[in-house]
């Protein structure tokens, strides 16, 4: 049976569109199906993942597309092709290698069968994904991961390790990421990223925040535990037991790796990967010197909080539930996270005016050094902008530059903020700036092409058109406008 409209639900022995037969359903995930499925063109088995709303623009599904054509690596999933399943165009598609295995979540639940209970086998596997890591550190175009936790972490026959989900990974200074909007992610998160509303800044930035989830995972790995319970634990990096505490067999050595990862100051955090690599290699050197015990076989129970509660209402698309839920904590304990939280709901739920009562009552009660502070200003200025009051942007803009510094992100929303007044030169001369600076960026070279639009240079809006339609694939609205810049003869 094909599947001819996003209204059908893929099954088993369904096809899809021309491109897929599907064999069986490997995971079933809020954003997407995951599925094993031969490929109709030569009978390959492969793994196609299927986002669960279609409709979305083609670069927000496309995860993981600074991977199509990158040297095959043993500890990454391989993702071999990407686009709309045709004849229809209806359906997206990841098409990734088939690899046999279960997660490191599933193989942590059976620790009470013997999974992992012996060091060798976890360092094993901790060093593959190390690899993974620094793999992706080292292309010529460096990628982060963004999400490094044991549910996109595969384990294979004989141990071998493939991360994947690449949902949350992002290049370079980049502008505009996907939403984070998962509790479980944020509790492997750095404490600057588990705001679930934003990560993004400078390469070096992001490295620091794998790092962190590297922490993470090893702290769980020898413990049984994770450091913090709770997303509200996480953004104020609530005190959390060494490693040594729960299993005193633990080596100081391999502790102080973890609690170097764990920092909360990112600059105290290891740079790069091979730092962190040849830190845990002498670590794990010492460990093996140390008497052998059993990790726990049972993780502690993770204790949910009001933070937990907005996390999974986020997931769930109920924004008005996750403000109204960070708004009591926020009436109980003033806590700016919880507010933060409760302003992020309200702009996510598109309640625009009740976004700006709660802000005039309650953003000057707020330490304004913090980094909740700075969230809920660019939250703030975004939601400005919306409401088209540009005054109040500009002048929140200018807040945050005094207090936070000159930053791109600052510097494209006071573009925004011109283009709406219709002040297009000087919106375009900062946005080429930030073209300088940070090149390619597809926000930036759509907002170009329509400030050049307005200023009547076409030539120049073509010109940036051919740079979008070099970075954004299978965008249908910017094969249009070239469609028209062809019969104007300006292409």
């Amino acid at each position: 049976m094909n599947i001819k409209s996003a209204h059908f639900l893929p099954g088993t022995n369904k096809r899809l569109g021309d491109k897929y037969l599907l064999i069986e359903c490997l995971g079933d995930g809020s954003h997407g199906w995951v599925w094993r499925a031969e490929r109709l063109s030569d009978g390959t088995v492969v793994a196609v993942k299927i986002p669960k709303d279609p409709t979305k623009e083609d670069r927000l599904l496309s995860e993981g597309r600074e991977l199509l054509n990158v040297e095959r690596h043993p500890n990454i999933v391989h993702i071999t092709d990407m686009g709309r399943i045709p004849p229809a165009n209806e359906w997206f598609f990841i098409e990734m290698e088939y690899f046999p295995s279960q997660s490191l979540a599933q193989k942590l639940e059976q620790r009470a069968q013997q999974f992992g209970n012996t060091f060798e086998r976890l360092f094993h596997i901790y060093e593959q994904v190390i690899a993974a890591v620094d793999f992706l550190s080292e292309l010529p175009v460096p990628i982060s991961h963004g999400d490094i936790k044991p549910h996109n972490i595969l384990i294979g026959e004989k141990d071998q390790v493939k991360l994947t989900d690449f949902g949350s990974s992002a290049l370079p200074e980049e502008i505009y990421v996907r939403m984070r909007e998962n509790g479980g992610t944020v509790l492997y998160a750095a404490p600057e990223f588990s705001d679930s509303i934003r990560r993004k800044g400078s390469f070096e930035n992001l490295l620091r925040g794998d790092i962190y989830s590297m922490g993470v995972l090893l702290y769980q790995l020898i413990t049984g535990q994770l450091p913090h319970d709770t997303p509200s634990q996480v953004r104020r990096h609530a005190p959390f037991k060494k490693p040594g505490e729960i299993n005193r067999n633990i080596h100081p050595e391999l502790e102080q790796v973890i609690l170097r990862c764990l920092k909360k100051n990112p600059l105290e955090r290891y740079q790069t990967v091979p730092d962190l690599r040849s830190a845990f290699t002498s670590a794990r050197h010492q460990q093996f010197r140390m008497p052998s015990y059993s990790i726990p076989a049972v993780p502690a129970d993770s204790a949910g909080d009001w933070s937990t509660a907005v996390m999974t209402a986020l997931a769930d698309k109920k924004y008005t539930t996750a403000a109204r839920i960070a708004e009591k904590e926020y009436a109980r304990s003033c806590d700016s996270s919880a507010l933060l939280q409760q302003l992020y709901g309200l702009y996510r739920a598109n309640h625009l005016f009740d976004f700006e009562k709660v802000f005039d009552q309650e953003y000057e009660k707020i330490p304004q050094d913090g980094d909740d502070a700075k969230s809920i200003r660019i939250l703030a200025i975004k939601a400005f902008l919306c409401l088209r009051n540009t005054d109040r942007a500009r002048s929140l803009v200018a807040q945050s530059t005094a207090l936070d510094g000159e930053t791109i992100e600052l510097n494209f929303l006071s573009a925004n903020i011109l283009g709406l007044e219709a002040n297009f030169a000087a919106a375009r001369e900062i946005l080429e700036k930030i073209n300088k600076v940070s090149p390619y960026k597809p926000k930036v070279l759509n907002r170009l092409i329509q400030v050049c639009e307005q200023m009547r240079d076409y030539r120049a809006a073509a010109g940036y058109l051919r740079h979008a339609l070099r970075v954004v694939k299978d965008a249908p609205d910017l094969e249009e406008k070239q469609k028209r810049y062809q019969q104007l003869g300006l292409w």
